[in-house]
């Protein structure tokens, strides 16, 4: 013989309980994608028409170059 129970059964999470963690994970993934998407690289593949500046060349100061003699102290053969 099977016992019946005094109390009706109560599910562990209230509905609205359950409906607002459902909805804020939803929330969550959507603004992930969205957030994704908006600050994608290369968004305009298709029509790329940046014109880059030539490279400039850098000329080093005067002050920084070695003195013109460059003997080694000694010429001992090894």
């Amino acid at each position: 013989m099977s016992q019946r129970r005094r109390t009706p059964y109560k599910a562990p999470r209230d509905r609205r309980e359950l409906f607002v963690a459902i909805a804020c994970a939803v929330a969550v993934v959507v603004v992930t994608a969205v957030l994704v998407w908006v600050f994608r690289p290369n968004k305009d593949l298709a029509n790329d028409n940046t014109v880059f500046p030539e490279p400039t060349t850098t000329v080093v100061p005067s002050a920084t170059t070695l003195p013109a003699d460059m003997t080694p102290a000694t010429t001992a053969a090894p």
